[in-house]
């Protein structure tokens, strides 16, 4: 054989090996193709469309068109109400829902994405991803764009990874880090595709059900499932927790130790209304039970936390504790540090003690005085009292308070903006309990400052006026006449902006004046009037 032919023969093995190589390769990995994907369904309802579904539902780079090949519709006249087309999960569009502090309880931080410094922490203020909150001798609850609430414990910190919400779906994707520290959640039922996951240093828990604890350190994860399940995976491995178990994931570990959780302690008092303080109460004591936790939560104020501590007991003595709703929740907790599900009693607080009955201002009255005064009644002379002024029903933010006293009058200090407010009268008997009184409302009328033109400009017959803007004026009045008593009006207009343009006659004499324009809250009277004239040209 001469060396062409042996050149020949060996490219032609090679071209053939090559070629059975490429038979045997999957099309998947010869062609691009999109990533496969779970389907979302949707129900067509009255009124619908595709183009309508489309514009509400899917990203910019999909259209109706693809949901027409995706579903292999023919005939877009055969999809009536009632029919159900898939719409591929990646398709939808979302994006960034903040969450939303319900209440705070001592104190706490947080640091926004973009900043390294940690600022106090507020009552309804939107946490955003990126940002991370951190509890000293706090406790935090935070509400989802979906309903669902996680608590945060004293001396933990916890980032907010992802908060997305997939609009009218009613999906979400929300993932969180507990860095440390001690969390609670109650998740509201997850919609088909949508995600809620927290990690830790060394675990992750995946949920599929609606309630559970979860507690990280230096060295381990502790998960407690109260209700559904949840998907607990660590280094070595994964296992589902359901309700009424907890599991450990130590860090250097392979095992991953679940427990049996310690059922819930009894209520033995009957009454659950509170109507003399101090009350006394009691739970089952129980076997094999190191500690019992109690927590009180306020139910009108956003499940705030008034008191939690632990004890050898499962008893809890009410001393200072104002009039109110109130869960009281009684946990166990074994010898292996375990907590069990709470016993949850509804407990009503209502002491006999003197209400005020306030006597003026009348409810929905109309101020004119930014230094109202306040009068109520009390016939028990030894109860202490005092005025509380908001800017809602549910005082969130008392910004008129004074102290306790034995008087039954008050006026603000200093002066309340126009707008509407709410007022309440706290009383106090000797046995420090505190009673509100009922809540009145009030408005505050103010007076807009007078509206000053600056200045005329002429071009031609062309009139430009232009005046000063007016602290909350919505609109300005224009007026021109022809008499500087403006009983010849000829022109009235109401504007936006602080500036007109009019077109008058050349050679005669006007007057103009503007008034400024608010709510129904506020008076106003036209400025001083200003004379234009648009001499004849020479």
């Amino acid at each position: 054989m001469n060396a062409v032919s042996s050149i020949n023969t060996s490219y032609r093995i090679r071209m053939l090996v090559a070629f059975f190589l490429l038979l045997m390769t999957p099309i998947s990995s010869t062609f691009a193709t999109e990533p496969p994907t779970e389907d979302w369904y949707y129900t067509l309802r009255p009124g619908d469309n595709l183009l309508k579904i489309s514009q509400g539902l899917l990203d910019r780079k999909h259209t109706w068109t693809d949901l027409l090949r995706h579903n292999k519709v023919e005939q877009v006249a055969n999809l009536a109400p009632g029919s159900i087309i898939r719409i591929p999960m990646h398709w939808l569009k979302h994006q960034p829902k903040p969450a939303k502090v319900l209440s705070i309880s001592g104190s706490a931080q947080i640091k926004r994405a973009n900043n390294t410094r940690f600022k106090v922490l507020k009552n309804f203020m939107m946490v955003r991803v990126g940002d991370e909150i951190s509890t000293r001798e706090g406790n935090v609850v935070i509400e989802f764009a979906d309903g669902s609430t996680v608590r945060l414990e004293e001396q933990s910190n916890l980032i907010f990874n992802k908060l997305s919400h997939f609009g009218k779906t009613g999906m979400v994707d929300t993932r969180l880090r507990l860095k440390r520290g001690t969390l609670s959640t109650e998740v509201t039922p997850l919609v088909k595709g949508s995600r809620y996951e927290i990690t830790t240093p060394s675990a992750v828990a995946a949920v599929r059900g609606t309630k559970f604890r979860m507690e990280s350190s230096e060295n381990q994860t502790k998960v407690e499932v109260v209700e559904g399940s949840v998907d607990f995976r660590g280094k070595h491995g994964t296992i589902l927790v359901n309700a009424g178990e907890g599991a450990i994931i130590k860090q250097n570990s392979s095992n991953i130790e679940r427990s049996k959780l310690p059922p819930a302690p009894k209520p033995q008092f009957a009454s659950k209304t509170v109507t003399d303080l101090p009350a006394k109460l009691s739970w089952e004591q129980q076997k094999n039970i190191a500690q019992y936790k109690l927590q009180i939560t306020d139910k009108q104020d956003n499940d705030k936390l008034i008191k939690t501590n632990k004890s050898t007991k499962p008893e809890v003595l009410l001393e200072n504790i104002q009039n109110g709703e109130y869960d009281l929740a009684m946990r166990s907790i074994d010898k292996n540090g375990f907590e069990g599900p709470d016993s949850v009693t509804k407990v009503s607080v209502d002491i006999a003690s003197e209400i005020a009955k306030l006597l003026s201002p009348e409810t929905d009255s109309i101020l004119d005085t930014p230094k109202p005064v306040f009068l109520w009644q009390l016939q028990d002379k030894s109860i202490l009292s005092k005025l509380e002024i908001a800017k809602d029903a549910s005082f969130t933010t008392v910004i008129g308070a004074n102290s306790f006293d034995k008087t039954v009058t008050s006026q603000v200090d200093t002066n309340l903006s126009p707008g509407t407010y709410y007022w309440r009268v706290q009383t106090m008997a000797e046995n420090s309990v505190q009673s509100a009184s009922a809540i009145r409302s009030f408005a505050l009328r103010g007076v807009l400052s007078p509206v000053k033109i600056l200045s005329v400009n002429y071009i031609e017959s062309q009139v430009g006026l232009f005046w000063n803007k007016i602290k909350n004026a919505d609109a300005y009045m224009l007026q021109i006449a022809t008499t500087n008593d403006f009983k010849n009006i000829i022109k009235e207009q109401t504007l936006v902006k602080t500036r007109a343009h009019l077109k008058l006659k050349v050679g005669k004499k006007y007057y103009a004046r503007v008034k400024a324009m608010g709510s129904d809250l506020f008076v106003s009277e036209f400025g001083p009037s200003k004379t234009l004239f648009i001499p004849q040209a020479k």
